[in-house]
């Protein structure tokens, strides 16, 4: 299925985003996608897409 982020989880990678972030490094996307769990189900796979 995929994946359908929450409105907070779309609010926190555009704050991301626009704090400058564009091409997340495995490190960035691994502390991101930690953050986002707390609003619902989300792999890091997930993030990286986003960013694309």
């Amino acid at each position: 299925p995929r994946w359908n982020p929450t409105p907070d989880q779309i609010r926190i990678l555009e704050m991301f985003y626009k704090g400058g972030m564009r091409t997340p490094n495995a490190e960035q996307i691994e502390h991101i996608t930690a953050q986002l769990r707390q609003y619902g189900k989300i792999e890091g796979k997930n993030v990286f897409y986003w960013f694309q």
